[in-house]
């Protein structure tokens, strides 16, 4: 990764090959085999505890406003009261202006309809008390058949590093890598009302 960015392209083979886990792949060939268009699929339902959405564009050099986040995302995990309903509007607000500026371009490329795969070193640019991450990042754009338009985020915690300038070691314990538990096989058989078949529309 170059010294002058964070973030760092990867090639979308890497999520056709399975190289960028399952939920990436399983996103990306719900994506193709449908050319782009949402239907109704319990297991994309499953799949939503983990995806950001956001609207369709955004200013140049910022990111789309958030339409939903998932309970299990990075943005839930590290900006909890973002989407409470008395939280400053809008809610990417709470991501430092260095890291939206940062983040930015992926999203325009996604808004034209090509999917995007990156890795991201964040160091200090999400604010004081969030940790260096390592995240893999994949966008794709998805219409519904009634013309609505969502850019689908999946984010991947990879690791949580050390930094000397977290005022609060405690609160963000390091991640330990493990074997994903999630397949669409088995998740779309789990019981229904689990508190994650929000309406993602």
């Amino acid at each position: 990764m170059s010294n002058n960015t964070f973030v760092e392209p990867l090639p979308l083979s890497h999520v056709e090959n399975g190289l960028a886990g399952e939920r990436a792949q399983f996103l990306l060939n719900t994506w193709m085999e449908n050319r782009g268009v949402m239907i109704r699929d319990s297991r994309m339902t499953k799949l939503s505890p983990w995806l950001l959405l956001t609207l369709p564009s955004a200013k140049q050099g910022d990111v789309p406003k958030i339409t939903f986040a998932g309970n299990q995302t990075t943005f839930r995990r590290f900006f909890p009261h973002a989407l409470d309903p008395d939280a400053p509007k809008p809610a990417t607000s709470f991501l430092p202006q260095v890291y939206r500026k940062g983040v930015a371009d992926a999203y325009q490329t996604a808004f034209r309809g090509e999917p995007w795969l990156d890795i991201q070193r964040t160091g200090n640019r999400l604010g004081a008390g969030v940790p260096d991450m390592t995240l893999q990042r994949l966008l794709v754009r998805f219409e519904t058949r009634s013309g609505i338009v969502r850019i689908f985020c999946l984010m991947e915690l990879l690791e949580i590093h050390e930094r000397r300038d977290l005022s609060d070691h405690t609160r963000h314990p390091l991640y330990s890598r493990q074997k994903s538990d999630w397949h669409p096989a088995y998740q779309a058989a789990a019981l229904p009302n689990s508190g994650h078949g929000a309406n993602i529309w």
